[in-house]
């Protein structure tokens, strides 16, 4: 790691610790290195990771237990990422209906329409979810890969079209969504991944009727979890 080289070092540590548990790389009620651990990564003394994980412990963020260390607290997170901060509640809300009278129905034409091809390109997209999901990856680019690439099977140029419009505004959604899962454990990626492989194997199937029931309880359950938990106006 790149060594700290600023006057309120405790901070700058405090900082990056809690960017490191928000972005997954420690989970929830993970123990953290040890303080001489840290000291050593961060190229500072212990006093500085000791300042710094007291700074995390009063902002909720992880539970010192002595004798036994540092853990990462199970908290409600806010919202993470920039670009969600030009979200409103009901922005979200308009992207999460958007998405449900679009996707459920071309879930189920993808069903109808889809090629070997299109099969083909949905399951690439779904194999870099489960490889995500191995290396405790965000993903949310596999993640918008395989939506687009169920829009494309319906062969409505259209509907595709309309979908690449808002993918921007979906993606930080996605990437959001999957934080929340991480950083609560409401959820689980593995579980994430699984709602995607139903979905695929509904339209593999020609089933358009379960490929429609499986993309919505998949958006029912974002929803939920963008809702619930985003502290947004």
């Amino acid at each position: 790691m790149a060594r700290i080289e600023k006057k309120k070092l405790y901070e700058e540590i405090a900082d990056r610790i809690s960017n490191q548990i928000k972005d997954g790389t420690f989970n929830v009620n993970e123990k953290l290195p040890s303080i001489q651990k840290l000291a050593q990564d961060y190229g500072v003394g212990q006093a500085s990771i000791r300042e710094a994980l007291n700074a995390l412990r009063v902002m909720g963020l992880v539970d010192i237990k002595h004798g036994e260390g540092t853990f990462v607290k199970n908290v409600k997170p806010k919202v993470f990422t920039k670009e969600m901060a030009v979200f409103t509640k009901k922005d979200i809300i308009d992207l999460l209906e958007l998405r449900k009278i679009i996707e459920v129905g071309t879930a189920g034409k993808a069903a109808l329409n889809h090629t070997k091809e299109d099969l083909l390109n949905i399951k690439q997209a779904l194999d870099q979810m489960k490889l995500a999901v191995n290396n405790k990856a965000i993903g949310e680019d596999s993640d918008l890969a395989f939506h687009l690439a169920i829009a494309k099977a319906t062969e409505n140029e259209l509907l595709i079209q309309l979908l690449k419009e808002v993918s921007d505004k979906i993606k930080t959604t996605m990437k959001e969504t999957r934080k929340i899962w991480i950083y609560t454990e409401t959820k689980s990626i593995e579980k994430l991944y699984k709602e995607h492989l139903e979905i695929y194997e509904a339209i593999e199937r020609k089933s358009e009727s379960l490929a429609k029931e499986k993309m919505l309880n998949h958006l029912e359950e974002v929803e939920y979890v963008l809702i619930e938990h985003l502290e947004i106006d």
